[in-house]
């Protein structure tokens, strides 16, 4: 496997890098978390990641080992995350059907496997796994892990004295076992188009949006009256010359979002015509905190019940607009 220059630009050039990496990204992950599963939900959410921030990747030649930090760093939150929640769980949960259950789970071949896993440190389980579990070879582990060829030796040689004779084959078996294929593939590209949608000169009259991703997502030159979006990720999305009358957002997450041009369409827009004039909009209940509005017409638009704290128009503080004008009336 060869750290070759990649094409990211393209869909068909980053499914070479997710065949090409899906295995490595999986073993890693599963160094660290201990539950295969889970490490194909990381490892799939890390080939995302990668993919919406490729323009940070200064070096083409090193994405193994860029890519294998992303989902090293991705699974240590998770099983921070999930340590918490374990804690949680005791404390709440002492029930001895519960502690049985926990019993019966450390037997199973899973449990045992990893059990004899985790007695290593992380920089030697991980090289383990990547040569069990991914099958790679010395060199490629190096190149992955920025390790040079002799330290990767020495490190699996370790885990191999550490372990009994009967865990080693165990462990051989079970990891050698773990692969995955066209139907990981497909995920990652799945949730890729949701991550990264592109809706561009589209009708979505009454459209309902509902539980789901669209973070990074770009709604362009659309027709949107009386559309719906409700317990939504909507991170970073972009809406730019956009009728938005009637529309509803509720239970989103729209940190860093981007509205441009929004109001009736121009006379060359397909939805032109339509609409004479456009609708108010109502936000409720927001957290707009730090937000900016450029250009915009605001007439007549109205501010009620809201924190203004360090809120300002061309420069000058709102709140002390507000304080003239209460005095000048007290006054008055």
């Amino acid at each position: 496997m060869s750290q070759q220059k990649v094409e990211w630009q393209t869909e068909e050039g980053f499914r070479q890098v997710v065949q090409h990496y899906a295995n490595a990204l999986y073993a890693v992950a599963y160094s660290i978390l201990g539950d295969y599963h889970l490490a194909q939900d990381v490892a799939q959410e890390a080939f995302i990641k990668a993919y919406l921030k490729r323009e940070t990747l200064e070096e083409p030649r090193k994405v193994g080992s860029w890519l294998t930090s992303i989902v090293r760093n991705m699974s240590l939150d998770w099983k921070r995350k999930r340590n918490r929640m374990v804690r949680l769980l005791e404390e709440s949960f002492k029930e001895q059907e519960l502690l049985n259950h926990l019993e019966r789970e450390k037997h199973e071949p899973n449990e045992v496997v990893w059990q004899a896993l985790n007695a290593l440190s992380e920089d030697v389980r991980t090289p383990v796994v990547l040569f069990y579990m991914g099958g790679y070879s010395m060199i490629e582990i190096a190149s992955l892990l920025e390790l040079t060829t002799s330290a990767v030796e020495s490190r699996i040689r370790r885990a191999r004295v550490k372990m009994k004779k009967e865990l080693i084959e165990m462990v051989e078996k079970n990891l050698r076992e773990q692969h995955v294929g066209e139907e990981f593939e497909r995920k990652v590209f799945k949730e890729l188009r949701l991550r990264s949608a592109l809706f561009d000169q589209v009708e979505l009259t009454n459209a309902n949006f509902m539980n789901s991703n669209l973070a990074q997502s770009i709604f362009s030159d659309a027709y949107m009256v009386e559309a719906t979006f409700t317990n939504m990720n909507m991170s970073g999305i972009s809406f730019r010359d956009i009728d938005l009358s009637d529309l509803k957002i509720e239970d989103a997450q729209m940190g860093g979002a981007v509205f441009r041009n929004i109001g009736l369409p121009p006379e060359d827009h397909f939805a032109a015509g339509r609409r004479e004039e456009h609708l108010p909009l109502l936000f409720e209940n927001c957290d707009l905190h730090g937000s900016t509005l450029t250009d915009c017409n605001l007439k007549d638009v109205k501010i009620e019940n809201s924190a203004l704290e360090g809120m300002t128009i061309d420069g000058v503080e709102v709140e002390e607009l507000l304080k003239v004008y209460r005095m000048s009336k007290n006054n008055g």
